[in-house]
């Protein structure tokens, strides 16, 4: 799997160092020269992960990741800079970021933690379902041990694809999935335009009163889905 690696760096020999290395370790590595464009541009790309560079008085770079935070993204972010004072390392994890790293670092550790990262990342994903053998949301129940959808008492059949989806959406109640995220877990390749629309679709007419009103599976435009639980 290519990793997209967002880097917000202002210095282009920077850029392209970082570019020569890590194209060659399946990251694709796309630049911003300025945080303040963070959140709109992660809106357009939604990134496996981001390189984020932050020097003092590191305003700009930190009211992007809270930004960032709060705008529901919740994909790695690496906090790059030539301080290493505590104070700025325990701000910037406060406001979200998963790692700190302080220049100079050899490009084979950064390119092994943002590979650990975003594996941990993806895996975690699909991870609740495992403890819980069901689930419940708007009247239905997931049973996660003999893979069926129930209501009133009744099972509504699935195919083995949209149980998949399914299962993945109620594992991750209130969080921004990508769609990079999506096709990674289903094993979908992200060349088959449009494949995951349809599956969302059937999935939808499924368990949706409304499919073209959606419930439980919102479309948020530009940065992928979220499963909204109901009230039962």
């Amino acid at each position: 799997m290519t990793i997209s690696l967002l880097v917000v760096e202002p210095d282009p020999s920077a850029r392209d160092q970082l570019r020569f290395h890590l194209q060659k370790n399946q990251i694709a590595l796309s630049v911003l020269y300025s945080a303040s464009q963070l959140v709109s541009r992660v809106e357009l790309e939604c990134p496996s992960a981001i390189l984020l560079r932050a020097e003092s008085p590191m305003i700009e770079a930190r009211e992007a990741l809270r930004e960032l935070r709060l705008a529901g993204y919740d994909m790695p972010v690496f906090v790059q800079s030539t301080s290493d004072e505590i104070v700025d390392k325990i701000v910037a994890f406060e406001l979200g970021a998963d790692d700190y790293i302080v220049d100079p670092i050899n490009p084979h550790e950064l390119t092994a933690r943002i590979k650990r990262a975003v594996q941990r990342c993806n895996r975690t994903l699909c991870d609740a379902p495992e403890i819980r053998e069901k689930v419940s949301f708007g009247g239905y129940q997931i049973d996660f041990t003999t893979r069926r959808l129930i209501r009133n008492g009744r099972e509504i059949s699935l195919r083995s694809g949209e149980f998949a989806l399914l299962k993945l959406f109620a594992s991750n109640p209130m969080r921004v999935l990508t769609r990079s995220m999506v096709n990674s877990q289903l094993g979908r390749a992200e060349s088959q335009k449009g494949s995951l629309d349809v599956a969302v679709c059937r999935l939808r007419g499924v368990i949706e009163a409304d499919p073209s009103a959606p419930r439980f599976i919102q479309t948020l435009r530009g940065r992928g889905y979220m499963f909204v639980p109901s009230p039962e």
